[in-house]
């Protein structure tokens, strides 16, 4: 499957085994994608969704269960509201794991800015 974010699926094999979407809501490729390609991975939303061959949670980034991603080594988003990605970050930090957002193509959200294949997206390195 080709998709926009193909150096974001690259990047992130290449580095990760365990990790978790933030807000998958009804756009779930990236991480059907990520399963497909061996990379054990589950997501969440505010709502249920449920997709096969994903797990779906139910969680709050603004008020995350770090139980649910204390064994992470990444966590990502794609398109995520601005004003979650500082919550992410911090949930990212108190797991020690990677966070990776790609954003709209006009935000900057903060991170280090990293280019690979056809992709751009950001980067805190918490590992």
């Amino acid at each position: 499957m080709r998709t926009s974010c193909e150096g974001l699926l690259d990047y992130i094999c290449s580095r990760y085994r365990y990790g978790a979407e933030i807000g998958v809501g009804h756009f779930p490729d990236i991480a059907l994608a990520l399963a497909h390609r061996g990379i054990r991975i589950f997501a969440s939303d505010i709502k249920l969704f449920s997709y096969e061959g994903i797990e779906v949670v139910i969680d709050d980034i603004t008020k995350p269960d770090l139980y649910l991603y204390c064994e992470l080594d990444f966590i990502y988003s794609v398109r995520p509201p601005p004003e979650l990605v500082p919550y992410m970050a911090r949930l990212a930090e108190a797991v020690s794991a990677d966070l990776l957002v790609k954003p709209l193509a006009s935000e900057y959200p903060g991170g280090e800015l990293i280019g690979e294949g056809n992709t751009t997206f950001f980067l805190w390195n918490n590992l």
